[in-house]
């Protein structure tokens, strides 16, 4: 038989919220096993005005890592390669120096940022946490290939959910698994550079990977591109689903709040006890009326 979400407000299982995981009806398409009661618990009243999503330290780590981003980026290509030209020997090492100096300070940063991002992701909210942006599940299977189709022009909206989708979630992972080998042939790159003991005790260990030292430098520079790409991938994205939901997505990285319309996410889908065969039929509707009211409303061209 196919999986049936309790009627709206039938009271939840004992322990249950929004959070937990969809099932998938015969059709293959998720529904939620929540009610009314349980989406406002979680994510508060739908309907009600913005919904509070970005905590601070969400807010706060995602600015700091792309500021630091920036400067390890521009201080990187120039260690890996000088751009700027010096009158003399000494004037480009003292150049060099000053460029290692700040590309370490903002190293540091990075770190520190990701590491209370990476804590962040255990204690905050759910829409920061690491169970809702890394795909371990069937539905988050079939909404990130959803997401996907709206990409490839095959599907009309991007797919209503208040924070992360299950796309970008996907990304997010691959993004932080690469964050993590920054981290680690930096370290190994330091502990090459400098040579002294606390970091080498833990680090020193960089030219037993194959290749040597070369192979770690040659990664931690590749990695830099990834980054790069991300993020124009990143800001494209964010500006393309605000545009399309006008749901605040790029003022709500600074305020932490999303204008949600009421219905339009994939939680309040699941408190309407709808799958997502339904979903284009109930927002075909929506607009329907909306249009309907907006002409009702427009004076006449013959009055």
């Amino acid at each position: 038989m196919a999986a049936q979400n309790p009627p709206l407000g039938t009271a939840p299982p004992a322990g249950a919220t929004a959070a937990d995981k969809l099932v998938l009806d015969d059709s293959g398409a998720p529904v939620l096993k929540v009610t009314h009661e349980g989406f406002e618990r979680e994510f508060g009243a739908i309907g009600a005005g913005a919904i509070y999503v970005w905590e601070v330290p969400v807010r706060v780590t995602h600015w700091l890592i792309v500021a630091s981003i920036v400067v390890l980026t521009v201080t990187g290509l120039y260690i890996h390669g000088p751009f700027f030209p010096a009158p003399t020997t000494e004037a480009g090492a003292d150049l060099m120096a000053t460029m290692r100096f700040i590309h370490a300070l903002a190293a540091i940063v990075f770190m520190c940022s990701f590491a209370v991002r990476f804590y962040w992701g255990f204690v905050g909210n759910s829409f920061s946490s690491w169970r809702a942006i890394i795909p371990h599940n069937r539905e988050q299977f079939y909404w990130g290939r959803e997401m996907a189709k709206y990409y490839l022009f095959l599907r009309r909206d991007p797919v209503p959910v208040t924070g992360h989708n299950f796309l970008a979630g996907a990304t997010y992972t691959i993004v932080s698994i690469g964050m993590v080998a920054q981290i680690l042939t930096g370290l190994l790159l330091t502990a090459w550079v400098l040579g002294i003991p606390p970091v080498v005790t833990f680090f020193g260990w960089g030219s037993m990977v194959p290749g040597g030292i070369q192979t770690v430098r040659m990664l931690h520079f590749l990695l830099t591109f990834l980054f790069v790409a991300f993020a124009i991938h990143h800001v494209y994205s964010a500006i393309l689903v605000d545009y399309e939901e006008r749901s605040g997505t790029m003022s709500s990285i600074f305020s932490g709040w999303k204008n949600i319309k009421p219905g339009r996410t994939l939680e309040a889908l699941g408190v309407a006890g709808r799958g997502a065969r339904e979903e284009y039929a109930r927002i075909a509707e929506e607009e329907a009326r909306e249009k309907a009211a907006r002409d009702a409303a427009a004076p006449r061209a013959d009055a």
